[in-house]
């Protein structure tokens, strides 16, 4: 008996992988914003303080 050379088709499984690649491209997206968006808060927090200790200091005449 003789093998077939191409059995048939299979499934078309491209919409299933976008739609997983987009979940975990918006998740990766979403986790960088999330971690440069701490990192600006303590930036801008540290840059405040740095400020309002130097001009309460110049305030006070120290």
């Amino acid at each position: 008996m003789r093998r077939p050379e191409h059995p048939g088709e299979v499934e078309d499984f491209t919409n299933a992988f976008l739609v997983s690649f987009g979940v975990i491209v918006f998740i990766a997206l979403w986790a960088v914003s999330v971690i440069l968006g701490f990192i600006w808060a303590l930036m801008s927090a540290y840059g405040t303080d740095k400020a309002l200790s130097r001009w309460s200091r110049r305030r006070s005449g120290l």
